[in-house]
């Protein structure tokens, strides 16, 4: 029973991946790719809460646009990633923003988050 859960959970998530990619292509093609809303919101300098495929294509679309993103928060300490990882949200250093790249409690997570850091927090979601 739990390996159907587990299979349940992992296809409602590859279908939220698939729409997530869907609309990413779709402001790409109308000319409003994401940059376009650090620009505005004047956000400077990111980290990502994370790791995954979605902040991967994030991070190489932001590092395109010359928006750093100065590493990632997630308790995971064998990620092999071409950023500095935290394990705490607390030995980030300042930013204008933190990206929430998972689908998995996100609003517990934002909320943890909050409580240490006064800056712009949101999804991937939220960003699309």
């Amino acid at each position: 029973m739990n390996e159907k859960i587990n299979l349940e959970k992992r296809l409602a998530l590859m279908r939220y991946n698939k729409q997530l990619l869907f609309r990413w292509i779709r402001r790409n093609q109308i000319g409003r790719p994401v940059d376009i809303f650090f620009r505005e919101n004047r956000i400077k300098c990111v980290v990502f809460y994370y790791w995954n495929e979605m902040s991967e294509l994030l991070y190489y679309e932001l590092k395109r646009a010359d928006i750093p993103v100065v590493g990632v928060i997630d308790e995971r300490s064998d990620l092999v990633i071409p950023l500095p990882v935290y394990a705490d949200v607390k030995e980030v250093p300042e930013v204008d923003a933190i990206i929430i790249c998972t689908a998995m409690n996100t609003v517990k997570v934002e909320e943890e988050l909050r409580a240490h850091r006064n800056c712009l927090i949101f999804t991937i979601d939220d960003l699309l």
